[in-house]
């Protein structure tokens, strides 16, 4: 029944046009003398800690500019070979049972299905996860929790559910069935899966590997997922930054099987706000 009533809502509300718009409304520029005090108000309402940001208030001259703000030089540290990819919360993680992650309670879904959609790639384990849901509050770009090699970068259009904690809560497969791009981040020790989820009035993710690519960015999108496999694998520090969500969401990791033995993870992380660069862990 549950399922029922959600499917039927996705059917009746355009999620996807009013992010579309949301996204092109915050994206305009207005004079100085009316984005600055605009700024001040969006910074004010959700609680936005202006001093990290790289420029002063009056230098972005929108909010979507504003909102996708950098960071002054050194605001972020890098602690650890394993790091946080995001600021938000590590709202749950632990050890996936036969591929299994847990939404929410009495809600689950395949990591397989998230990372790489409907093709699932039975020969790759997926053996733990961890979910970090970014507030509006928070900083809003994500970095790599990890010294990898990308060379794949995988986009799954979709749908545009709320992530908040009530949607999280009653939307069956919330995480599978919305828009994301997943990065492939080879190690030495195995690989680590990043999926940058998109949600209701996320205008838009982008990344910096891939050029004049935005998700949502018309009413037309494409029905079919597109894969992206760079020219030249890049190589990623832990920390070096891999995309940017406009408004919050979450960011999700998986661990292949090696990965996970190589990091003798054996048990869920703690719940807690983390921010990007922190270390997480325990790994041993």
């Amino acid at each position: 029944m549950q399922s029922t009533v959600v499917n039927g809502l996705a059917r009746i509300l355009p999620l996807n046009a009013i992010s579309w718009v949301t996204g092109k409304v915050s994206a305009i520029s207005l004079p100085q003398t009316l984005q600055t005090p605009l700024n001040q108000g969006f910074a004010k309402i959700f609680g936005i800690d202006t001093s990290e940001a790289e420029k002063p208030l009056a230098d972005y001259p929108s909010i979507e500019d504003f909102f996708t703000r950098k960071l002054k030089p050194g605001a972020r540290p890098i602690s650890g070979e394993l790091c946080s990819p995001a600021d938000g919360i590590l709202s749950v993680s632990g050890l996936a049972e036969n591929g299994t992650a847990v939404q929410a309670k009495g809600l689950t879904y395949s990591l397989q299905e998230l990372m790489f959609g409907s093709h699932t790639a039975d020969h790759i384990k997926l053996k733990f996860w961890a979910t970090i849901y970014l507030a509006p509050h928070n900083y809003h770009r994500v970095h790599s929790p990890i010294t990898a090699t990308l060379k794949v970068i995988r986009y799954y259009p979709g749908e545009l559910w709320p992530v908040n904690k009530p949607s999280v809560g009653f939307t069956p497969r919330l995480f599978t069935r919305n828009e994301r791009l997943v990065f492939e981040l080879k190690t030495a020790q195995g690989t680590l899966y990043l999926a940058m989820v998109g949600a209701l009035n996320v205008g838009k993710m982008t990344t910096p590997f891939l050029k004049n690519f935005a998700t949502n960015s018309g009413f037309l999108k494409p029905e079919s997922p597109q894969i992206f496999v760079l020219d030249h694998p890049v190589s990623i520090a832990a920390g070096q930054e891999l995309g940017t969500f406009l408004l919050g969401s979450t960011v999700i990791i998986a661990f292949d099987e090696a990965l996970t033995k190589g990091y003798r993870i054996s048990q869920a992380w703690p719940s807690k706000p983390v921010r990007m660069g922190e270390a997480l862990g325990p790994m041993a």
